[in-house]
């Protein structure tokens, strides 16, 4: 071919993509009909050229219609994809008909920016004076596939919880079984001391599978947007969790500190006692003999306060303090004895609220577990 020719050859096909254009812009009725739908619509020629995009889908790439009118659609397709996709055109052009685009493919569009986001499209077509052209309809799956994504999730954070909290609950509840049962039968005579013994028991499982499924409960609400923040007295949240463990307190004869000056922020209060209760019950277990743990908050960072409780156990090894606020986990499951739901409710919660936890701890000085949330 001359360069005549294929100069002739472009300015037919500028001429064809102008006449198309223009009757799509001009006939009212299909210009609102295509305006009005809440999908982007892309419209092209036999040879892969843009002779239409609505409004909704130039809100979704950038681009306005004057800027790819007469481009190929590649514009809107990641590089690597263009001579694939130049032959899918060729091929629907021989045999168009109305169908899902990509059916098994994970799609993506192009925005002017360069960067790309997931869609789902469905393609048509329709004979014009001009020729035939294509219609694609394009929808913008970002939000889709976050909400999948967040269920996914949640989906194997559950799996992996099931059967720990299952086991939990089991042997809990044998405990009782067992324990009720011997004091029903009257097998152990009657000794109060050993039936004042046996009845604390059954009390400390008891209370044991009441903060499991209060913490499934906690950890069923994390995904609802619909949570009231409010100023709160820390102090008193604080209390109110030390008074749900009062029971271990005792038991372990634990000292706890609280600072005078904790400071009140905005939030949400079930939540956050969930992360008081979590750490200063972790504290007692594993503070040392007895416990002794000091709670202080302090401003840090500009709009953040940081909430710390610190212990004085053991402390954790370096290997540890990379998983233990992920979900379960073998290296998880050995350090929390087998409940790990609580740290990873922790984070969940303060990740809910833009914050952050933290661990700070070095083997033989014990340590300290922080969560970090904004002053209001």
């Amino acid at each position: 071919m001359t360069e005549e020719e294929r100069l002739k050859d472009l300015i037919a096909v500028h001429k064809n993509i102008t006449y198309t254009a223009r009757l799509l812009q001009e006939d009212l009725t299909i210009k609102i009909l295509l305006e009005s739908l809440p999908e982007g619509v892309v419209i092209i020629n036999s040879e892969g050229r843009i002779v239409f995009i609505n409004n909704r889908f130039s809100e979704m790439t950038g681009y306005s219609s004057e800027e790819v009118i007469g481009e190929e659609l590649s514009i809107f397709i990641p590089s690597e994809l263009h001579e694939r996709h130049r032959h899918h055109i060729a091929n629907y052009f021989n045999n168009p008909r109305i169908r899902p685009m990509g059916i098994g493919m994970e799609l993506t569009a192009k925005c002017k920016e360069g960067s790309v986001f997931p869609v789902e499209i469905s393609i048509s077509h329709l004979m014009l004076k001009s020729g035939n052209i294509g219609l694609g309809f394009v929808t913008d799956i970002t939000e889709r596939r976050e909400a999948m994504k967040e269920l996914e999730l949640r989906n194997i954070e559950l799996d992996a919880y099931a059967h720990t909290v299952a086991h939990d609950l089991n042997s809990s509840l044998m405990g009782i079984v067992g324990i009720s049962d011997l004091l029903l039968n009257n097998k152990i005579g009657s000794d109060k001391d050993e039936r004042d013994k046996l009845l604390n028991e059954i009390s400390h499982r008891g209370r044991k599978m009441y903060e499991i499924i209060r913490e499934l409960l906690i950890f069923s609400s994390l995904g609802k947007d619909d949570v009231k923040k409010e100023t709160v007295d820390m102090t008193k949240i604080i209390n109110s969790a030390c008074h749900r463990l009062q029971y271990n307190i005792d038991m372990c004869e634990a000292e706890i500190k609280i600072s005078d000056e904790i400071i009140n922020c905005v939030t949400y209060a079930p939540w956050i006692e969930e992360v008081w209760y979590n750490f200063i019950s972790n504290a007692i277990k594993y503070g040392g003999q007895p416990p002794k743990i000091n709670i202080t908050s302090n401003r840090e960072e500009p709009g953040y306060i940081k909430y710390s409780v610190t212990d004085s156990g053991e402390g954790i090894s370096d290997e540890f303090k990379k998983v233990i606020f992920e979900q379960s986990n073998e290296k998880k499951d050995a350090l929390t004895k087998g409940f790990g739901l609580g740290l990873t409710i922790v984070k969940r919660i303060i990740d809910k609220l833009d914050g952050k936890v933290e661990v700070e701890s070095e083997i033989g000085k014990g340590s300290t577990f922080s969560f970090s949330i904004k002053c209001s």
